[in-house]
Order: C-alpha cells, then structure tokens, then sequence
C-alpha cells in the first residue's frame, strides 16, 4: 500500500520500505535490508537520546540516493534516483502516513497495559545501564504492566515510557502476550 502509492506518486522512486515501531509493515525492496534497518534503528536511538528530533536524513550518492524519513511512529526509507523530487516525495510520505493513522482503529490494549520482560537475566541488563534507566528497569519482572512500572519507580510517565521503548528498540526488552 505504502510502497506503491510512492511509486505511483513520485517518479524516480526504485524502491521502498516502511517500519512501524521498529518492524517492518511494507517493503518492496529485495533481501538483505536488516542491516540497514538496524542501523537506521540505533541512529534514531542514539538521535532521540540526546534528546534531539530526527525528521529526516537524506544520503546522495553517484547511481542513487536514499532518503529516511521520520514521522510518528513509523520510519519510511526510499532509495530514489538523483533527479527524482525530494520535495514532493517529502509531501507524499506525510499525506500517506497521516492518512493511514486516520483509517488504523484504536487498539484496546494501551501500552501501558503491556508486561515487559528480559530476553536475559536481569542481573546481567541492570549493572551494565545509566541510572536514570537502573531506576526504570529494576522493577521489570515479567509480571508487572507498564502503569505498574510507572506508580512504583516515582519518575515522570514521559521518562519511563522513553526508557522501556528504548530497551525494547535495542531488543533487551519484550511483551508478554
């Protein structure tokens, strides 16, 4: 859907991916993406870390060109030739994603509502983060929701959803079920 609404709208446009909180929902682009798709991930992690927006990263190159863009959610990489209109593309991806928010229904389950948990043990995560994150994810257990998490460890909601959100991006953290 994505992916063929930039090709119909843009000209220049080769191929295309979309991510939505880290996975990928659409890709009309052949194998051996993951690579890109990590690095894109630990940019955005290491961007919003210095508490600084990302909306875009373009690189340029001889054949092609490749442009990132940022929005919510969702991330949206199009390698595109040289002469192809940023700007409309730009134009395109906002239309695109604003609309697909509109049509997604809401989900019941908040992400507040969701059971964090470690893909290790816990004493090998915890020595090894910043405090500000130690204060967060001390009360990670497995059994205690997100809201849980943010009564118990006496931070801004804000703080403990960036942290939990950052640990899930880096694959430290996973949902119960």
């Amino acid at each position: 859907m994505y992916t063929e609404k930039l090709k119909e709208s843009v000209g220049g446009v080769l191929g295309s991916f979309v991510l939505k909180n880290g996975e990928i929902v659409e890709s009309d682009v052949e194998e051996g993406i993951q690579f890109l798709v990590q690095s894109i991930l630990y940019l955005e992690e290491v961007v919003r870390e210095s508490k600084r927006d990302l909306k875009q990263v373009a690189v340029s190159g001889g054949k092609a060109c490749l442009c990132v863009t940022f929005y919510l959610d969702y991330i949206v990489c199009v390698k595109l030739t040289p002469a192809a209109n940023t700007h409309l593309l730009n134009l395109m991806i906002k239309r695109i994603l604003e609309s697909a928010e509109k049509e997604l229904p809401k989900k019941t389950s908040s992400l507040e509502e969701q059971v964090p948990f470690f893909d290790r043990s816990k004493d090998d995560v915890i020595p090894n983060v910043p405090v500000y994150a130690r204060q967060v994810l001390e009360f990670v257990d497995g059994k205690r929701t997100i809201r849980d998490i943010i009564e118990v460890s006496h931070l801004p909601r804000e703080v403990v959803l960036d942290v939990i959100l950052s640990y899930r991006r880096s694959s430290v953290l996973h949902y119960r079920d």
